[in-house]
């Protein structure tokens, strides 16, 4: 009789077991943790990433993505290069560029594996000054206290380099966009560089307006020009007189600009990719609810056409079934073998 009670006792182990253990079914059904590097929450650009990140989780169930706060652009390409994010949701051409190349800040870290996913938007940058602060032109930036734009992103990067082409030197105050807000507001700096929400102004410059008048600065035509003969492929654009919706009185507006997107490094799951990619077109009422500058792109061909990287292997299978016509540069070489 004692001999029969551990024999019972693993019959239940064993049913047990047989009931609560995962069948391989149950096992392929596990959700795929991905993490989504945006930018800093004072950001419209932030707001985008938020809405992405739901339109993916909703449209690829076998996922659960994340949005992490980050330092913007560069920051998302070092933790992608490090492994530790999977997706550089917020990545300009510029930063994408010079990194896949080896290039400026990237000669020592190139990034030859880094893949276009899409792209969400062009937005241009705005030099956004106290109006008291007796900045009228760039030059008056000469010993200032100004922020080049949040630290770790490409537009401080970019600001810098452009303020080096030109010769000027701003006292640089390097922080946060809550910072530089908040510092723009008390009277502590000049003013800062911001990203807009496409040619609208972001979030952080609208909220330094509820407490402070404001001056938008532009780049002359003879500065564009240095400009572009030094870095040819840093894009320019032109906000129209009264388009701001925000400063309905200010004159033609002309300043760099930034075609933002989403990255990967092409070990990243091809149809993982293909399936994101797919969820980001079928999506786009979400984003643009919440970014409305969305609402200006055409995904799929304003992808293909403004990528000066490879796409990924999943995009690119994503992109030809919707039938755009893909140049050669941008096909990845793993897709070609």
């Amino acid at each position: 009789m004692k001999k029969s009670i551990p024999i019972f006792l693993s019959l239940v182990l064993f049913l047990c077991g047989a009931f609560l253990w995962p069948t391989e079914s149950a096992w392929a059904q596990k959700k795929k943790y991905i993490l989504i590097g945006s930018t800093q929450t004072a950001s419209s650009h932030y707001a985008y990433a938020v809405a992405a990140t739901k339109v993916i989780n909703k449209y690829v169930p076998e996922v659960n993505a994340s949005v992490v706060e980050t330092g913007a652009s560069v920051d998302n390409v070092k933790r992608m290069r490090a492994g530790q994010m999977d997706i550089g949701g917020i990545v300009t051409d510029k930063v994408m560029y010079e990194a896949w190349k080896g290039i400026g800040i990237w000669k020592d870290m190139k990034t030859p594996d880094l893949r276009m996913l899409w792209v969400y938007t062009i937005s241009i940058e705005y030099y956004v000054v106290r109006e008291d602060s007796g900045v009228k032109k760039l030059e008056d930036l000469e010993g200032k206290k100004f922020n080049p734009g949040m630290r770790g992103s490409a537009t401080e990067a970019t600001t810098k380099e452009i303020f080096d082409i030109l010769g000027i030197k701003p006292d640089y105050h390097v922080g946060g966009t809550t910072d530089a807000v908040a510092a723009i507001k008390d009277g502590r700096i000049a003013g800062y560089v911001k990203t807009g929400a496409g040619l609208q102004l972001d979030a952080s410059t609208l909220d330094v307006m509820t407490m402070t008048k404001i001056r938008l600065i532009p780049m002359t035509p003879e500065q564009v020009k240095k400009v572009k003969t030094a870095v040819p492929y840093i894009p320019f654009s032109t906000v129209p007189a009264g388009r701001i919706k925000a400063m309905p009185s200010q004159p033609e507006y002309t300043n760099w600009a930034m075609v933002v997107c989403a990255v990967a490094m092409k070990g990243f799951p091809d149809d993982l990719a293909y399936k994101c990619v797919k969820a980001i077109l079928k999506g786009r009422d979400m984003i643009v609810a919440a970014f409305p500058a969305h609402a200006d792109m055409n995904v799929p061909k304003d992808t293909v056409e403004l990528t000066m990287i490879p796409l990924h292997a999943g995009a690119y299978r994503a992109y030809k079934e919707v039938g755009v016509k893909i140049p050669e540069s941008a096909i990845p070489p793993e897709a070609k073998k």
